[in-house]
């Protein structure tokens, strides 16, 4: 193969009046660079994140697969990824672990590399920065010589910080079909499809340098590359970048390697809101401008897609007003600002429906098409939020709704229950079943932020899966954030005790609890290849425990509280977890009954409040009396501090009169106690400690 640069002041890349980047400042797009391997078990999971980012923020992502390390060497007769550029970027970036990110070449605390639970958070970040410089380019390909041809195009909207810039161009091939270690569920594959695998860098394996920097300034570059016969040019993509030396990258782009483009064919911009509560009968209405940037009049075709909405709710596209067929071609005069409307209309039947507005050239068909996205939920009740990763357990939520008879809920991903909530649109969403599984981040500033304020207006929860506890424990490699440790405690009520381990494998639930007391005791399945981490939990009053491990009441994992305003449901275990899938549906069945009141609790509670007396003497020193009328089962009284920390338990025996509980450990301060049976937690009452 050979490598050819040209360096030119200015070449018509384009028809006159045409341009492969955009003249307006942009922010930074993201660069993820996976460093994985074929004999790396962890590695399909980041393969699933970096799929689920891509489909998330469409071409503001790109991913490059670099094969490299040690669980990139080959068997006998097993294909080799590893290319002599991919070796010398890992052996440069601190790779410490497969699969490992690095993410626009950025440092993020100190480290340029990062576990596949921190892709989600940093490519976020990334996307949010200003860009200095904007990026276009085309590519072409001869199939007589296999020649690649690569224009690239920069336009300085600011001075790089840098000084120097390098353009990076690289080849990368995709749907190439070979065996791939996996310590997932699914076990290893022979016929795995490998994804966005990096063949050679075109450019130098660190870039070309730019030395011309500045606002205003124009950059073009033309690199040739011959492509090997045995690589299949119609699965290629040639990517290309600008970064500083060896660290952030500024802008990102892919092309198809055969005829693609980043001509910028127009601007279609939103004032609207993306993410609407609808209801029955009444229309959302969503605007867009087109701006045609072509330099001359234009034939646009204008589509309007629908996914997952029911099929009796309306849609209807306007142009300026007037009503058009689905698809419409319409032509539009160069630099006149066109309206599209899209209007939906719900009708009874709830759903959630996502609505693409597309707009692409029909003189340039290679070009990327302008998208707008709306997303309407209307008639929903209950909402199964299911994060990256967690998707393989996504029906079995569905089946336990379904279980309980439930005719108004639906599943969406994370990302768009926070879009949603962001929006304030989930004023008519009653309960959320937060299918988390074993994933990391377990959980995210933006999402508990979502949580938190759902809750607090009144609306219940039930979240599972393991490992929730351990990833806010402060434990190294843990994804917590002080938000999210924090909404652990104050909303999730529960302290971490113990990561778990495979060694707990039965779950038994609490005969006598008045919600899931009736759920069969059952064992616990290897559903993560051998990562089975049940989390260990203290409950935070008024939360109480529901089921624990093997014989030991002490190893609790999971709980439920009703607060007055909320009703939680936890498992430190996810239902997925369960051998028996019966008992998964069940768990989720019985918090959708519980949520709504066909499961009550409130006899109960009533009776434990009644059974619990008024402790003296008060203000108290070292000791206090608590009487107590009625106690027909054996209990505990239980002390928590102004935090809603336990700080001291003493056992009950039925038919206890009253007892006496030693407080000279607590310091000063105004403490709650309250009696809690294996059947839950009657209400609390105070008394203070003065000495």
């Amino acid at each position: 193969m050979k490598k050819t640069l040209t360096l030119i002041a200015f070449a018509p890349l384009v028809a006159f009046g045409q341009s492969l980047v955009s003249q307006a400042p942009q922010n930074r797009t993201a660069l993820l660079e996976d460093f994985t391997g074929i004999h790396c078990g962890y590695c399909p999971q980041g393969h699933v994140i970096a799929a689920d980012l891509e489909a998330l923020h469409g071409p503001n992502m790109v991913t490059v697969g670099v094969h490299a390390g040690v669980f990139a060497v080959p068997g006998v007769g097993e294909p080799d990824f590893q290319t002599t550029d991919g070796t010398a970027i890992d052996a440069y970036f601190t790779i410490s672990g497969y699969p490992a990110g690095v993410i626009n070449r950025h440092l993020f605390n100190g480290a340029d590399d990062l576990g596949r639970g921190a892709w989600e958070g940093a490519v976020a970040d990334m996307l949010a920065l200003p860009s200095p410089v904007n990026l276009g380019m085309e590519s072409s390909f001869d199939a007589g010589t296999r020649d690649l041809t690569v224009n690239v195009e920069l336009l300085y909207t600011a001075n790089s910080p840098g000084g120097d810039d390098y353009i990076s161009v690289l080849l990368q091939e995709s749907h190439i079909i070979g065996p791939q270690t996996d310590y997932g569920p699914s076990g290893n594959h022979t016929n795995y499809d490998h994804l966005h695998v990096l063949r050679s860098y075109i450019t130098p394996t660190w870039g070309d340098v730019v030395t011309t920097t500045t606002a205003g300034t124009s950059v073009f570059r033309t690199y040739t590359f011959n492509v090997p016969a045995t690589w299949e040019i119609s699965n290629c993509e040639v990517v290309a970048f600008v970064s500083e030396d060896k660290s952030e990258v500024y802008q990102v782009r892919d092309v198809p390697a055969d005829g693609g483009t980043t001509l910028v064919i127009g601007d279609l911009a939103s004032g609207a809101p993306t993410h609407v509560a609808g209801s029955n009968g009444q229309s959302s209405s969503f605007s867009s401008t087109l701006t045609n940037l072509l330099g001359a009049a234009e034939e646009y075709q204008v589509t309007l897609l629908n996914y997952g909405s029911p099929v009796t709710w309306g849609s209807v596209v306007t142009v300026d007003g007037t009503p058009v067929s689905n698809p419409a071609t319409i032509t539009v005069q160069s630099g006149v600002p066109t309206t599209l409307d899209v209007q939906v209309t719900p009708d009874a039947v709830p759903g959630i429906g996502r609505y693409t507005l597309q707009v692409s050239s029909v003189n340039n068909s290679g070009a990327p098409m302008l998208e707008q996205v709306f997303h309407v939920i209307s008639g929903i009740t209950d909402l199964i939020v299911t994060h990256p990763q967690a998707e393989p357990w996504e029906q079995l939520y569905i089946d336990g709704l379904t279980q309980a008879n439930n005719q108004a809920f639906v599943a969406t991903s994370k990302d768009q229950f926070i879009k949603f909530g962001q929006a304030n649109a989930l004023s008519g969403v009653n309960n959320l079943y937060v299918n988390v599984s074993w994933t990391f981040p377990s959980l995210t500033d933006d999402e508990v932020g979502v949580l938190a304020a759902f809750m607090d207006n009144g609306g219940d929860v039930m979240i599972a899966g393991q490992d929730i506890a351990w990833d806010q424990s402060g434990a190294a490699n843990s994804y917590g954030t002080p938000v999210t440790e924090a909404f652990f405690a104050s909303h999730m009520l529960a302290t971490y005790v113990a990561d778990g381990s495979n060694s707990s494998t039965t779950v038994n639930f609490l005969d006598a609890d008045a919600v899931f007391g009736t759920v069969p005791n059952g064992s616990i399945a290897d559903v993560f290849g051998g990562n089975t981490y049940p989390d260990q939990i203290t409950p935070i009053a008024p939360a109480v425990g529901i089921l624990h491990y093997n014989t030991n009441v002490n190893q609790i994992g999971g709980l439920r509280s009703d607060n007055g305003t909320y009703k939680l449901v936890y498992f430190g275990v996810g239902p997925e977890q369960m051998t028996d899938a019966g008992v998964g549906r069940s768990m989720i069945q019985l918090s959708h009954d519980w949520f709504y009141g066909v499961v009550s609790v409130e006899e109960l509670d009533a009776q434990l409040a009644n059974a619990l007396g008024q402790a003296y003497p008060v203000p108290a020193n070292d000791r206090i009396t608590i009487p107590l009328n009625g106690l027909d089962r054996n209990g505990m009284i239980e002390i928590t501090d102004a935090t809603g920390r336990v700080a001291l338990q003493q056992s009950l025996r039925a038919n206890t009169t009253q007892v006496e509980v030693n407080i000279g450990g607590l310091s000063n301060g105004v403490y709650r106690y309250a009696l809690r049976t294996s059947d839950g937690m009657g209400t609390a009452r105070t008394f203070q400690v003065v000495r």
